[in-house]
């Protein structure tokens, strides 16, 4: 079994509902990943249709549309939020001289 297929499974046979939520860190410690490792693990897992959701309290197993639709909520302003600080960089660097000045030793 892979790390994604143990990380879903765990999730949902432990972590079932928004008020049993577990911490990234403990995800870590238990499946011996890091974190950025199990984001994308959650995040091949969603692209899958497993309703694996996620705030402040950690990550869990979705018992509810409700839930499902609370973590779709919460990466679309993830995504607003990126989307708003790459088109503030490209306006900065449009409208604006830059100097750059590297120094090597």
């Amino acid at each position: 079994m892979s790390k994604k297929e143990e990380i879903c499974e765990y999730l949902r046979e432990f972590h079932k509902g928004r008020e049993n939520a577990v911490l990234s860190r403990e995800l870590q410690h238990i499946f011996r990943l890091d974190g950025r490792n199990i984001r994308r693990n959650v995040a091949k897992l969603r692209q899958q249709g497993y309703p694996i959701c996620s705030d402040e309290n950690g990550y869990y197993f979705a018992e509810s549309q409700t839930e499902i639709n609370q973590t779709v909520g919460r990466l679309n302003c993830l995504v607003t939020a990126v989307s708003n600080a790459r088109t503030g960089l490209l306006y900065a660097s449009a409208n604006r001289p830059m100097e750059i000045t590297i120094k090597l030793n």
